[in-house]
This record gives C-alpha cells, sequence and structure tokens, in this order.
C-alpha cells in the first residue's frame, strides 16, 4: 500500500514539475499573439470574465498611442481563446481617453446597481444585454482620472467583449 502512494505522490510531482516548466502564463500567452503591444505584467487582474466559472485574466499594454486591454480565457493554456480592446488618445472621440499614459485597469462588480444605472442612461437593447450577465459577474473598468470610465463585459449573445462609458 506504501509503495501505490509512494508512485502515487511520484506522478503527482511530476504532473506538476511538467506544468510548472511549461511555464504558459496569461502574459505569454498575450506577448506571444501581439508582438507590438508593450504588455505590463503588473497590471493583471483575475476575474471571471466570461462567466463560465473559470478565473480569467486581464492586462493592459500600450500599443504606440494606444492603450490596449488583453483578456486571456482561463486555465491558460498556449492555445487559450484571447480577446484585446483599443483605445486611442482623444478626449472628443467616446471611445477615446483623455490620457493613455495615466490609464489602468481594475475588476469590476457588474452588480444590480450597475445594471440600473446602464437601464437608465444606456440604449435599451444595450442595456438588455447587461440584463442578462449571471449574478456575481465581474467586468473590467479602464480609467484614466480625467475622462468618463469605460466598462468591459462579455455580451454572452454575440460572444464578444464589449465596452461601454459613463
Amino acid at each position: 500500500m506504501k509503495k501505490f502512494f509512494a508512485q502515487i505522490f511520484l506522478l503527482f510531482l511530476c504532473c506538476n514539475f511538467a506544468f510548472a516548466e511549461s511555464g504558459v502564463t496569461a502574459f505569454s500567452v498575450l506577448k506571444k499573439n501581439y508582438p507590438a503591444v508593450n504588455w505590463n505584467l503588473k497590471s493583471q487582474i483575475k476575474g471571471n470574465f466570461d462567466y463560465d466559472g473559470v478565473t480569467d485574466y486581464a492586462l493592459r499594454g500600450r500599443k504606440g498611442k494606444k492603450f490596449v486591454v488583453g483578456i486571456v480565457k482561463g486555465l491558460v493554456t498556449e492555445k487559450s481563446k484571447h480577446w484585446t480592446l483599443e483605445f486611442g488618445e482623444d478626449a472628443g472621440d467616446q471611445g477615446g481617453l483623455c490620457s493613455v499614459k495615466s490609464a489602468v485597469i481594475a475588476i469590476d462588480d457588474i452588480d444590480k446597481n450597475y445594471v440600473r444605472f446602464a437601464v437608465d442612461y444606456l440604449k435599451p437593447d444595450f442595456a438588455k444585454r447587461l440584463q442578462s450577465v449571471p449574478k456575481n459577474s465581474k467586468g473590467i473598468t479602464i480609467s484614466d482620472r480625467m475622462c468618463d470610465s469605460f466598462q468591459i463585459f462579455r455580451d454572452k449573445k454575440i460572444k464578444q467583449f464589449i465596452w461601454w462609458q459613463i
């Protein structure tokens, strides 16, 4: 019996060692697939962004004069699904930041107040999409501390990450 447990333990160690040696992270997936983006490893946040019960990852990056948010589907492998959203620097554009240089990302709780605010201020179709987001869902906020923030969430209907600005 001891021999059996010793073999199981060795198998466990080998599997963990092989996984650790692979070195696949959300950062490495984004760096490999978007080499023109300068990714900020320290900006990584975690949350169930696609509502499948598994932790996903998001990082911020810069590509020239653009701010980029990269999202990687968890359990991270070399073949993990990944998405990016780009934002320029233009205070006069609804899709632009006032300052790309000072922009950061953070986890956003999509709760009842968030949905109620969206229903009051957004187009009915867009707000309806937001209402279909499961309870305890997470989104991503982009803030440059100068202009209105962007809220990013996964639209289950069209299977894409979308954003709105408040």
